[in-house]
């Protein structure tokens, strides 16, 4: 008896803790911006879905509700590629509040600071990143450091599209760059106690119905 409940144990356990390592394949969440990075590691390898995507020409309108409405997610990414690469020129992610906190429709240098990143977002304005610790020039659109490719922005205006991706600047009616929004979700991932408490309790379970 012993030694069957030792295997029963060791087998249960063994299913629980992989069960567990399962639970733990969350996305992977970029710290930071990150320039040059495949389509295919963010959607196959990182785990990211594409919600929207539109040409730097397309104006957002004065909020990104439409924008959103397909997107579903603890983490948004915004990127930006040229037209129909597969590779994103700037990208980077956080929390989807983080990344949607309002931080005033004026040029006023207040960022959000998440994920190693300085984020900003405002109706009526602009949205968009830096890198972090990086002073932004909200004016809509982040002007600030030209030469730098951690940064992008997109107007949050009616008429107005995109403006900048990376050094890229300017991009307000441009065919040539698309604006990427991404999400991912957090996965939940059981404490090591908790799997082997769950083992020993359906260990238990299998030894009472053996010995009933």
């Amino acid at each position: 008896m012993t030694f069957m409940l030792n295997n029963l144990v060791k087998t249960t356990l063994g299913a629980s803790l992989l069960a567990a390592s399962a639970f733990a394949s969350a996305a992977v969440i970029p710290y930071g911006p990150q320039n040059d990075v495949a389509v295919s590691t963010v959607t196959n390898d990182w785990g990211w879905s594409e919600c929207y995507s539109a040409t730097y020409a397309t104006p957002m309108g004065t909020t990104v509700d439409d924008e959103l409405a397909n997107c579903s997610g603890d983490y948004l990414m915004l990127a930006a590629r040229r037209t129909g690469s597969d590779v994103f020129e700037v990208l980077a992610a956080a929390g989807w509040d983080d990344v949607l906190t309002d931080t005033g429709a004026a040029n006023n240098d207040v960022t959000t600071t998440a994920n190693g990143a300085e984020w900003y977002y405002a109706d009526g304005w602009s949205w968009g990143f830096a890198g972090l610790g990086d002073d932004v020039n909200k004016f809509e659109c982040d002007t600030a450091a030209a030469s730098e490719r951690d940064r992008l922005c997109w107007h949050t205006l009616n008429g107005v599209g995109g403006y900048r991706a990376g050094s890229y600047l300017g991009l307000n009616n441009s065919t040539d760059w698309e604006k990427v929004i991404l999400v991912a979700n957090a996965v939940a991932v059981p404490a090591p106690a908790t799997a082997l408490l769950l083992g020993l309790s359906l260990a238990g379970l299998g030894l009472r119905r053996r010995n009933k």
